[in-house]
């Protein structure tokens, strides 16, 4: 899929994401936090970068990733360092991440008939 990224549409669509983003989680100190706290600010970014792409549209695993990279990039033109940095270890740690964001299956139960016939 080819999108021109420099249309003023895709990116008022970048700046739409990143605000709902950032108005829902605080990323000040983000530097500072050790890593387990990072990794549930990375969970919690992704998730809400996930929800508001599929009320917009649906991406693939790979589509997705690319969409990181330019929303990354995007906002490090935009000198908003705490969230590029964000989205680039969204990035680097990607399988975890969405890992993290899958539906666990659970197992179906069967029903044992305890009655007898005697």
């Amino acid at each position: 899929m080819k999108i021109n990224v420099n249309h003023p549409s895709f990116i008022s669509f970048l700046e739409n994401i990143t605000t709902e983003v950032l108005n829902n989680v605080t990323t000040a100190n983000y530097f500072k936090l050790t890593h387990d706290k990072k990794m549930g600010v990375l969970y919690m970014v992704y998730k809400l970068l996930k929800k508001s792409m599929t009320l917009r549209t649906t991406l693939s695993d790979n589509e997705m990733k690319a969409f990181l990279v330019v929303l990354w990039k995007k906002n490090e033109e935009n000198e908003n360092y705490e969230f590029a940095a964000i989205l680039n270890d969204i990035i680097n740690n990607y399988e975890a991440v969405n890992n993290f964001i899958k539906p666990i299956k659970k197992p179906r139960k069967t029903k044992i008939d305890n009655s007898t016939n005697a």
